[in-house]
């Protein structure tokens, strides 16, 4: 079961919203848990174990962190009888610190090692391992740095790694998000309204943008990358391109809709990246919490930019690579990671240069230039097939069999989804949601849309979003 296919739109979440809203007080917490396991083990049946095996590790550790800590709390204050009993109370301290240090390291390992066992020694991966994985490290870092108070409760630390809207594929959420929320939580109209036209939305994106796009980019590979002209190339790359955009940002936002609908807020995961000016901004912008995890837990502890233009870049290579090894064990995905760090320690280089600041068009040309070859390195896991698909954007070597007017076939055919790709791409349709929310004509166009995509599931089928694999 996923978000796109009949059993959780006309059957689970109805059924689940309805129990749900229901129940007085803190029984939601209860439904919302019994909810989240029926959802996990209808999508993860073979690896259903693993989940409820790491909160349970994953607390026990908690809880003995927080007893390594306790001294934290006495940190700072003045002594009161003699310097004998503070040096004492220092060295205390001292142990407690690196106690809590060997722990937090062992369970980071332990984490990390299951992910990896998992993603590089061909298990598959099981629904939203990488993802929670990443909020259990959160959760310990933020633990032992005193950012975040420790969960004391089993339940709702298993509602912050496995509640069902963010399971699947995010988005990245730190207990500082949501931790009061789990414990406490206000749920109105207004909010289980726009939350319900955030659902509506990413669906729309995923069902009649997401499915229709990759559709020509599926042409493109049946054609074979050794016959297809330039421009054909070109034009199934920034297909792609959409595709991918409208099928992660269609599952979050349904995410967040969902979220939203039960008195959460979990925190925003795209931001109009298409419109960015830069690698470094469209990052910013393109699955915000994952590259929020990144700069928090790597990059600055690893110096950020505070130790001198070498160190930097080093660092940004650091986190590439690794944000590469994250999305798949495949060549592939580490040229992935190293060609955007090129392109970002040449942004650095460039914007020295005082005119370049002051770039207006450009730099948008040169981001929709560089983007859609980005993601080829990311849709192609072969490497001789990534190297001639490439070849032949740029009109490198002879094409077998050649169709010259291949591109426009496909434009007459694909032309009207790609415009409204561009459009969708722009932010306006998240903008118009906000801004006529409350209008009863834009409510039934949503409407309308739903059960449009309602019609193409059970006409086309299921198809699961694509980072549900990552």
């Amino acid at each position: 079961m996923d978000f796109v296919s009949i059993d959780f739109i006309l059957y689970f979440l109805p059924a689940f919203l309805l129990l749900y809203l229901l129940v007085p007080g803190r029984g939601k917490n209860a439904v919302l848990f019994v909810g989240s396991c029926v959802f996990y083990v209808q999508g993860e049946p073979f690896y259903a174990w693993l989940l409820p095996v790491s909160i349970l590790i994953n607390y026990v550790f908690s809880r003995r962190l927080r007893k390594s800590l306790n001294g934290r709390e006495e940190k700072g204050k003045s002594a009161e009888k003699g310097k004998g009993e503070e040096k004492d109370k220092g060295t205390e301290q001292d142990k407690a610190w690196d106690g809590g240090r060997r722990l937090l390291c062992f369970v980071v390992l332990l984490n990390l090692c299951v992910l990896g066992c998992f993603k590089f020694w061909g298990y598959g991966i099981p629904l939203g391992l990488s993802f929670y994985t990443f909020q259990v490290i959160s959760y310990f870092v933020d633990l032992y740095r005193g950012e975040i108070p420790p969960e004391d409760s089993i339940w709702r630390f298993a509602l912050y790694l496995g509640m069902f809207p963010k399971i699947g594929a995010g988005p990245i959420t730190s207990y500082k998000e949501i931790g009061k929320e789990i414990k406490e939580r206000t749920i109105s109209s207004e909010n289980v309204q726009e939350g319900l036209g955030k659902l509506i939305l990413g669906l729309v994106f995923k069902t009649q943008l997401a499915d229709r796009l990759g559709a020509l980019w599926n042409d493109l590979a049946v054609a074979g990358y050794e016959s297809i002209t330039w421009r054909y190339a070109w034009l199934g790359a920034v297909a792609f391109s959409l595709k991918l955009y409208f099928d992660f940002q269609g599952y979050s936002l349904m995410a967040i809709g969902l979220g939203q609908m039960l008195g959460f807020h979990l925190p925003e995961n795209f931001r109009t990246p298409y419109l960015a000016r830069s690698v470094r901004d469209f990052y910013r912008r393109w699955h915000a919490t994952l590259g929020l995890w990144f700069r928090k837990y790597v990059y600055f502890p690893l110096g950020g930019s505070k130790r001198g233009e070498g160190r930097t870049i080093l660092n940004l290579l650091a986190v590439w690579l690794l944000t590469g090894i994250w999305h798949g064990n495949t060549v592939n995905f580490l040229l992935w990671g190293i060609f955007l760090w090129c392109c970002i320690v040449l942004e650095r280089l460039l914007e020295k240069i005082p005119f370049v600041k002051k770039m207006k068009v450009l730099p948008h040309l040169y981001l929709w230039f560089v983007i859609p070859i980005s993601w080829m390195f990311f849709a192609i896991t072969d490497v001789t097939q990534l190297q001639l698909f490439l070849c032949r954007m740029f009109g490198i070597g002879e094409a077998i069999n050649e169709n010259i007017m291949d591109w426009w076939v496909q434009l007459r055919r694909y032309g009207w989804i790609l415009a409204l790709g561009i459009f969708g791409a722009s932010g306006l349709p998240e903008y118009a949601c906000r801004k006529w929310k409350n209008n009863p004509i834009f409510n039934l166009v949503l409407a309308a849309l739903f059960w449009l995509c309602v019609w193409s599931i059970m006409r086309q089928g299921s198809n699961p979003f694509q980072y549900l694999t990552f």
